[in-house]
């Protein structure tokens, strides 16, 4: 039995930036990682999976990218490079699962694939949206069907020859169907109520007006409707230098969209009636958006390039909405569910999780003494789920571990003092000046 003052579990970007400051503070920690280093961006993305934020928001603390890139978009085989560099010198143990934590009086004890660890503070870092989840109607699925989940999709090449069912069409969805059409596949998509971002707007990305407007710093009490935090990413892509992707689009590339899938009756799959309201409601968001952005240059006084618009986003025409699809009579083999992620928290004991299994907190600091969550989506702001904003309260959960285990901290830290803990940190604070924009416009 090993006994350690801190456990991270999770070798993701959240578990590996507080590890990188956990060593500089000189703490005793280890970093347990299951399976690689961002094993997620490794096994759970398909092979041409790009970052939708430029690479000047992978802002992990130490990390430095090359010259030159910034305004670039990450690939896959770039971004688990990345991980790979950036674990160099921290302490990290690959191919160790927890499959157990408890508490062990005033210590926590934790049962791995390698062994017992007792230790006095831990960290959940093991991702809160890494666990596929598929809904009950795919049990009703005809059984010549073929499934796979966009956390199990790889390239066209891999999926069975005839039709495409994409069920879903959030950014995994949406760039999922695009790949499929470009390649030759006939695809069927059952669209659901997601926003849209233009990927530039008056001569900037998105994600720059984001910043500058402060939305990326959004913090949940700065939202008129709470349930925003739960809102699914907007249509984006960074594929092929980043461009927007919308389901009018896709309709002209030959995608046949379709309202929600409801339920199956033999081979008939039969649809939602909402396919006009999901067009519209992506079209209000990315509406929205830039009625924001003209506010803040006009607002700021700002010299900004001219609204143009969005050929992606030219208007559909004439299409057929049908209320069922025979899946045999269209020759659909495959149906690829786009119906997100759930926490990997099966292996918490402790009485800190909600009833969809997530670790409950303030700030990422839970009921039990020590014991602290990271990278969860607006942990304390919007981008906290983020490669962009994991870094930001990685540097407050170090500072509060420091404390709790009474350990120094360096007062010449780099770039200058730390921000404050989550417990310290102030609830409010002044309103960005798009606070009336919410970002269900989260960016992943």
């Amino acid at each position: 039995m090993e006994h350690i003052d801190v456990v991270i579990v999770g070798g993701g970007q959240a578990g590996l930036s507080l590890s990188w400051w956990l060593r500089l503070f000189g703490i005793d920690h280890v970093v347990l990682e299951r399976g690689r280093v961002g094993e997620s961006w490794r096994s759970g993305r398909w092979d041409s999976f790009t970052l939708v934020t430029p690479a000047w928001m992978t802002r992990l603390p130490g990390l430095t990218q090359p010259a030159g890139t910034a305004a670039s978009f990450t690939d896959r085989a770039t971004l688990i490079e990345m991980f790979e560099r950036y674990r160099s010198g921290l302490p990290a143990r690959c191919g160790v699962g927890v499959t157990s934590l408890r508490q062990d009086g005033s210590r926590y004890r934790l049962l791995t694939t390698a062994g017992e660890l007792i230790a006095r503070s831990v960290i959940v870092a093991s991702g809160a949206q890494c666990v596929v989840t598929i809904p009950a109607l795919a049990q009703a699925m005809p059984d010549h069907m073929a499934h796979l989940h966009a956390g199990t999709y790889r390239n066209p090449d891999e999926v069975r020859p005839g039709a495409v069912l994409v069920i879903g069409s959030g950014q995994s969805g949406g760039q999922i169907a695009e790949e499929l059409a470009r390649a030759g596949r006939r695809v069927f998509l059952c669209t659901s109520r997601v926003g849209r971002v233009p990927r530039r707007y008056r001569g900037r990305d998105v994600h720059d007006w984001t910043q500058e407007m402060g939305l990326a710093d959004q913090t949940p009490d700065q939202l008129a409707n709470p349930a925003e935090m739960r809102a699914p990413h907007p249509l984006l892509s960074g594929a092929r230098g980043g461009h927007t992707v919308a389901l009018q689009q896709l309709g002209r590339d030959g995608v046949v969209l379709l309202g929600r899938a409801v339920r199956m009756e033999g081979t008939t799959l039969h649809l939602g009636d909402d396919l006009l309201a999901n067009l519209w409601h992506a079209d209000e968001r990315a509406a929205l958006f830039r009625g924001a952005v003209d506010a803040y240059v006009e607002r700021s006084g700002l010299v900004a390039a001219a609204a143009l618009p969005d050929p992606a986003e030219r208007p559909l025409g004439s299409f057929d909405d049908p209320r069922q699809l025979d899946l045999v009579g269209h020759e659909v083999r495959t149906v690829i569910w786009c119906t997100g992620f759930g926490p990997d928290t099966g292996w918490v004991d402790l009485p800190i999780l909600d009833g969809r299994r997530h670790v409950v907190s303030r700030g990422g600091v839970t009921t039990a003494p020590g014991v602290y969550t990271l990278g969860a989506p607006w942990l304390t702001h919007q981008s906290s789920g983020l490669l962009a904003g994991v870094g930001k309260d990685a540097s407050r959960i170090a500072l509060d571990v420091a404390a709790f285990l009474g350990a120094s901290v360096p007062a010449d830290l780099p770039g200058g003092p730390a921000p404050p803990s989550p417990a310290t940190r102030p609830t409010a604070r002044p309103a960005p000046a798009a606070a009336g924009l919410s970002m269900g416009l989260a960016f992943g």
